[in-house]
Parts: structure tokens; sequence; C-alpha cells
């Protein structure tokens, strides 16, 4: 991002920091909506199986369903955000990124999978969590009936 206008190239280098943090703020904006959604359906299934009048098991297995695509998506969100945040350091370490880049894709190849993040103690505890209760609350609604 050199070319001999310093303080041209030092607010190019800000604007770009600041335009990679708000991509990594929503990155975590977004995990944080997808665990607010999971812990609503996981609500509204215990909900539903305890006040209808025959509780079906397929009520709790139909919130199981979109909490898992969540989970995956949580992991998703959390690899990019960890590939923007690599992004974020080799513009602020001034190394040859273009201009206003928010091309993370370079980043993704040194990331782990989905499916390793979706199990890294940062995202599996809260869904899982969120499954055993809904599991053990389900239980007890069908001992009781």
């Amino acid at each position: 991002m050199t070319n001999g206008h310093g303080r041209q190239d030092e607010s190019i280098r800000i604007a770009h920091l600041t335009m990679l943090q708000g991509v990594i703020t929503r990155m975590g904006s977004n995990s944080f909506t997808l665990k607010a959604l999971s812990a609503t359906f996981g609500s509204a299934a215990v909900a539903v199986t305890a006040t209808v009048d025959k509780p079906s098991p397929y009520y709790a297995a139909a919130a199981i369903v979109p909490m898992i695509i969540f989970w995956l998506m949580d992991a998703q969100y959390l690899r990019y955000e960890r590939a923007y945040r690599k992004l974020y350091d080799h513009v602020r370490k001034e190394e040859e990124i273009e201009a206003y880049s928010l091309e993370a894709k370079p980043f993704m190849k040194d990331e782990d999978s989905i499916l390793r993040l979706a199990i890294s103690w940062s995202v599996s505890w809260f869904y899982l969590a969120m499954l055993l209760s809904l599991g053990t609350i389900a239980a007890l609604i069908f001992k009781g009936v």
C-alpha cells in the first residue's frame, strides 16, 4: 500500500482496518444470533411438548434439526471470523494486501474444517448444553406421561 504518500497510505490502512473490524464484528454478531435462535427452537419444542394433550417425541426431534444446522452455521461463522482476523493482521502489519480488499479466501486454507470447529470448545459447549437440556426435559415430560 505504499505510493510515496505516507500519510495517505496510513489513512487508507486505517480505513481498511476499520472495514475489516466491521466484518469481524458482524461475524460475532451472527454467531450470537444463531445461538439465540437455537435456544428459541429448543424452548419452543419444550413448550409445545409440555402443553399438548398427546406429547410426541417428534416435537423435540423437530427442534434438533435446526439446532444442528445452526451449530454448523455457527462453526462456519467462526471459520470466516478467524480468516478475517488473519487478513486484519496482515493489513495491520502492512504486509502486501490490496487496499480495501475484503478477500479472506486465501486465509481459509489455514483454518480448521467446519466439523472440527463445530466440536471445538468455543462452539460445542453451548449446543451440547442445549441438546442435553432439551433431551432431559423431553425425557422428564415423557416419563410423566
